[in-house]
């Protein structure tokens, strides 16, 4: 698509100078476009469009190696053909269990001065575009990426939804911030660490391109580092940032360089600019897992999804008791629920009484397990073979605090090694899922999330989480699953402000592939046979999924299918009613319809109605509220 020339003037970078060279690729149906273009003196540089707007405008693209530069006077070696891939395969946890999607891919070769090549492979479908770079060449010695000049340059009147990235403490880098609404050039504030630029993903409303942008990345391994934006915006261009040299993992020993290295060949990550006409069409992307490498797991049969019950967020001062985790076993069977999750300090009990609870009432176990613990090959090894000896089926493993290299290489080295003895995988205090759910199937639920553990170590949660549970289906939950931990009705430490219907109606808006339930069974034990039914239902992996409002920071509303049965489930982000109309006419064959809205005391209760099989339906949701619809035949 070629742009007029004032347009081309005016969102130019000074320092990129004239095009000279361009090429296009377009998706199927060319509803996204990414342009790839040398300037005069030889800078390489790309822009994005979405339905012929420009999106991302135009951004600069490089990178520099220890032994050779690739951001200026380069020349095109080969423009290659326009390819169509289909990506067909089978996901666990997110919108859909069966994905088939057709991307156009397209490899332009360049090359510096040094003759040094460079590879950038792009992609582009209908729901966004993607590029990363690739160092063909073959060369034994270990090469260090020193810079990576790519950027993200939105116009000036783009809004954004954005989470500040913390510098390293104990307990930071995780991704455990709000998601402050911005403009370009705003600096990532001081919340809840240090910040050091912005996180992944990035949300972008370009209201003049009539578009939505959600910027991440795919496809990190271990031969990368977790990369993140730098904190300046001016002019609305955000870089690529490095981890920080000082983070690192509770007692692993810092290495001399945060930057990452390999030998050549060298495949760096996707940057991925999912577009769309609004929010809702990037919640239920799959962008992100069509670019990640392919299952590396033969036999998936044994990959089971499921909801956790979980005693320490309703006993997080203990005492550690067979008797107390027996009784979120019970829970569990008594719900329907596949999974109950020993966390920190099962270890002074042992796990052979626990595990044997659980099996004789039909319930498999997860066991909390402490990240440095996964490093080193042979203890890395040794934790596994106990958990699996024990009977445990899967490991949540906690405080990794870090994106560099090594981080990365441990979560990659567990996920392949919990494979081979079947136990699945939830990561916890730890970096943003980056497309590894489709090559580890048994990577089921990652943090990286303000959830509601905030309850107990953040007075302004409960101002600030009806709002952020209305942009995290639009951001973090894109990305991967999302270990949120909902139905926190209880009161702790800080007192909410959300409706218990909101909080209920949490556990169906948000995906992951492991839920952990927070509250206890006396809590779950005074809901109304309906709610506690549509619990025993709602699954873990659902069938089908549409978005049908999405406006973050205001109002979420998603409608999930399992089997015969719709689940429509709404959240208020603010503090006024909002007035809601639903176009129920696609759900005509479902007629037989219950509402679980607020109850007399709406922070504790919930109420359940009956509504009439009409194609339309107003409601009025309450401040900070929420609902969930059943519809069945």
């Amino acid at each position: 698509m070629k742009w007029p020339v004032l347009l081309l003037i005016w969102s130019m970078p000074a320092a990129l100078g004239a095009e000279t060279n361009s090429w296009t690729l377009a998706a199927p149906e060319a509803r996204c476009t990414i342009t790839v273009f040398l300037d005069g003196e030889g800078r390489p540089g790309y822009r994005a469009a979405c339905q012929g707007q420009p999106v991302i405008l135009d951004s600069p693209l490089g990178v520099r190696r220890d032994d050779q530069a690739f951001e200026r006077d380069l020349r095109l070696v080969q423009a290659g053909e326009v390819e169509s891939r289909r990506e067909t395969y089978e996901l666990f946890t997110g919108p859909q269990p069966q994905v088939d999607h057709l991307l156009n891919h397209r490899t332009l070769v360049f090359s510096n001065p040094g003759q040094a090549r460079l590879e950038l492979d792009l992609a582009a479908s209908q729901e966004g575009v993607a590029f990363r770079f690739r160092f063909p060449d073959a060369d034994t010695n270990v090469h260090v990426l020193t810079c990576e000049s790519t950027g993200f340059r939105v116009p000036p009147a783009t809004r954004g939804w954005l989470q500040p990235y913390h510098a390293a403490s104990d307990y930071t880098p995780a991704y455990e911030d709000f998601f402050f609404h911005v403009a370009p050039g705003n600096p990532p504030p001081q919340s809840r660490g240090k910040p050091l630029g912005w996180c992944f993903p990035a949300l972008f409303h370009v209201a003049e391109a009539g578009a939505w942008a959600l910027v991440t990345e795919s496809g990190t391994d271990e031969s990368y580092c977790g990369c993140h934006l730098g904190p300046e915006s001016s002019g609305g261009l955000y870089r690529i940032a490095f981890p920080a040299a000082n983070e690192r993992t509770k007692r692993q020993p810092l290495l001399p360089n945060p930057e990452p290295h390999s030998p050549l060949p060298w495949t760096l990550p996707w940057r991925v600019i999912l577009l769309g006409p609004d929010a809702g069409a990037l919640a239920t992307s799959t962008l992100v897992t069509d670019l990640a490498p392919p299952s590396r797991i033969p036999d998936t049969s044994w990959i089971r999804p499921g909801r956790a019950s979980w005693a320490w967020w309703s006993y997080p001062e203990g005492p550690v008791t067979e008797a107390r985790f027996n009784q979120f076993t019970d829970l569990a069977a008594d719900m329907q629920w596949e999974y109950t999750l020993f966390d920190a300090g099962w270890w002074k009990l042992g796990l052979t009484g626990i595990v044997a609870h659980a099996q004789m009432r039909g319930v498999q176990t997860l066991a909390w397990c402490a990240a440095g613990d996964f490093y080193q090959p042979q203890l890395r090894e040794r934790k596994l073979r106990e958990l699996a000896s024990a009977g445990v089926r899967g490991a949540k493993v906690d405080f990794w605090c870090s994106d560099r290299q090594e981080a990365i290489a441990a979560m990659q080295a567990l996920l392949a090694e919990a494979a081979t003895r079947r136990l699945v995988v939830n990561l916890h205090g730890c970096t943003l899922p980056r497309g590894w759910q489709r090559t580890w199937p048994n990577f089921l639920a990652a943090e990286a999330v303000l959830g509601t553990e905030s309850y107990f170590y953040e007075s302004r949660y409960p101002e600030k989480a009806a709002e952020l549970n209305t942009v995290l289906p639009f951001t973090r939950n894109v990305a991967g699953p999302m270990d949120y931990t909902p139905i926190a009705c209880s009161l702790k430490k800080y007192r909410r402000t959300t409706t218990a219907a909101h909080e209920l109606a949490t556990s169906i808006v948000f995906t992951s592939g492991l839920i952990h339930f927070a509250d206890k069974p006396e809590y779950f034990s005074t809901l109304p046979v309906e709610a506690r039914q549509v619990l025993r239902e709602a699954p873990a992996r659902w069938d089908e999924t549409r978005c049908l409002i999405g406006e973050p920071g205001q109002l979420a509303v998603f409608a999930r299918r399992a089997g015969g049965v719709w689940f429509i489930a709404g959240l208020n982000g603010t503090g006024e009613v909002r007035q809601m109309d639903l176009d129920l006419s696609r759900f005509a064959g479902f007629p037989k319809r219950w509402l679980i809205a607020e109850g007399a005391d709406s922070s504790l209760e919930v109420a359940v109605a009956t509504i009439p099989a009409a194609t339309q339906w107003s409601y009025a949701l309450p401040p900070r509220g929420g609902f969930i619809l059943r519809l069945a035949k």
